[in-house]
């Protein structure tokens, strides 16, 4: 219901915002429409016009609706979207009713176009783009029906485009090619419907112009809207992966271990999920991060810990288990401390779901037979995406494999496996929409890196020679250097 209700109050103010004639027309016939509903003894006849709008803006809401029902659940799901596309098509429309008097041309008019693609997704942005240019048709009438057109391939152009960009470059880059291609299809268009030489070279710069600040106005507005609807955008994500991050130095100064740990994990990520076709950037950034809340108590974890002495050891296996499971939450403070989106602040909370510390539960029931599963699991929840569900897996076969002895490739496939299979007996992946077949494919991506990554070293046995220490040094550098790129 909400969501017909925001696309219905859309399409109106796409016609109210459009010109001066269409606004006294729709006025003048609402309020004969309610003239009518107040005096049943005027026998005054709806005029055909109004009758043929009012049906126009229904269809499109209907379809609209069913579209987006049927292939975009998620997105009228959520509320944030929602207003988030209401708002940047809203204030889209008002810009252009501001900027009217200059060419209709050089318009800035795909800046919400582009804006939802980059926040949201660009199937949402193409459909809308349809339903705005389809209401354009409708105001501006027959007569202006090229630029009808141009606004309907200009714009799905433009989302198209616009979709994975990733850098300022990439902005200039592609906002360059959908310019030139949106005022050649325009300088086709006007060469069929226009006659006069020079009107047809005016209104092609025209649309140059205007397809170039709309993605000048986007690009200067995107900050704003990440900001204000938290959204995680590819250039968002980008800035975070900066290893002058902040936080991200925090992790290699005061918990180095845990910072090349989750550059490894980033990478596991970033490869199976571009491999079943998940949103591989948000899997890597996620990864970067997943692990921050062990910067509150670094020397509780393994890979941190530089002295032989483990803390553990001092503390009993429950009080263990309460700092090991209480990274998760601590690191969603510390992401929400700075700034961090959203869908990473989820990979963070969910990367152990509700996994069993199965360590600490051993080394309990060793000692107490009454001790409650429970207080050794992850609050969680599971994952609720693939990114985040890669994310966890990546982590777990990581330290695995790592924790290795002599790591060869058959040992390190069936570490694999075996984890994998683990985390699914254990229903740590019922939430995040993985197949088997995905999960194959995700077996196989992190087999072919982790091999490249721990595979057992060639041994080298150094030779001494001590009438010449200076080859010595030398023989022992080249050794060690090869046996690091080996």
């Amino acid at each position: 219901m909400v969501s017909l209700s925001s696309f219905f109050i859309v399409s109106m103010i796409l016609i109210l915002t459009s010109n001066r004639k269409s606004q006294d027309f729709l006025f003048g016939r609402i309020f004969t429409f309610l003239k009518i509903s107040t005096n049943y003894h005027n026998n005054v006849q709806i005029t055909k016009d109004f009758i043929g709008i009012l049906l126009l803006l229904l269809i499109l809401v209907l379809f609209l609706s069913v579209y987006f029902y049927l292939f975009e659940r998620e997105f009228i799901n959520s509320c944030n979207d929602m207003i988030a596309v209401s708002t940047v098509l809203i204030l889209n429309l008002l810009l252009v009713k501001f900027l009217i008097p200059i060419p209709a041309f050089a318009i800035p008019a795909f800046m919400g176009i582009v804006l939802i693609s980059l926040l949201i997704d660009v199937r949402i942005a193409i459909v809308f783009n349809i339903v705005v240019s389809i209401i354009t048709l409708l105001v501006v009438g027959d007569k202006n029906f090229d630029f009808a057109l141009y606004l309907f391939i200009g714009g799905s152009l433009s989302s198209i485009v616009s979709h994975k960009i990733q850098s300022r470059i990439q902005f200039i880059s592609h906002g360059f090619l959908s310019s030139l291609i949106s005022a050649l299809f325009v300088l086709a268009i006007e060469l069929v419907y226009q006659t006069d030489g020079e009107m047809i070279l005016y209104n092609s710069i025209n649309s140059f112009v205007g397809t170039a600040l709309s993605f000048v106005l986007a690009y200067g507005t995107l900050p704003i809207w990440e900001y204000i609807f938290d959204y995680a955008t590819p250039i968002r994500l980008m800035e975070l992966s900066n290893p002058n991050h902040p936080l991200l130095k925090r992790l290699l100064l005061e918990a180095p271990g845990t910072y090349h740990h989750s550059l490894i994990v980033g990478n596991l990520s970033e490869v199976a999920c571009e491999a079943v076709g998940g949103n591989y950037l948000l899997a890597r950034i996620g990864a970067y991060y997943h692990d921050i809340g062990k910067l509150k108590r670094p020397f509780y974890f393994k890979e941190n810990q530089i002295v032989e002495e483990d803390p553990h050891n001092k503390i009993s296996p429950t009080l263990s288990a309460l700092i090991i499971t209480s990274h998760t939450k601590d690191g969603v403070e510390i992401g929400k401390e700075y700034k961090l989106p959203k869908q990473v602040l989820d990979i963070i909370r969910q990367h152990h779901g509700t996994t069993k510390v199965a360590f600490f539960y051993g080394k309990a029931l060793t000692q107490n037979q009454q001790v409650s599963e429970q207080k050794f699991r992850y609050e969680g929840p599971v994952p609720q995406s693939k990114e985040a569900a890669i994310v966890m897996l990546a982590d777990s076969v990581e330290a695995a494999v790592r924790a290795l002895s002599s790591p060869t490739p058959q040992l390190i496939e069936s570490t694999i496996r075996g984890i994998i299979y683990e985390k699914l007996m254990d229903g740590q992946l019922n939430s995040s929409n993985l197949t088997f077949k995905e999960l194959e494919t995700i077996c196989d991506s992190f087999i072919k890196v982790l091999t490249g990554v721990f595979h057992k070293r060639v041994s080298y046995n150094l030779v001494d020679d001590t009438t010449n220490k200076m080859e010595e040094v030398v023989s022992r550098s080249e050794n060690y250097h090869s046996k690091s790129a080996g």
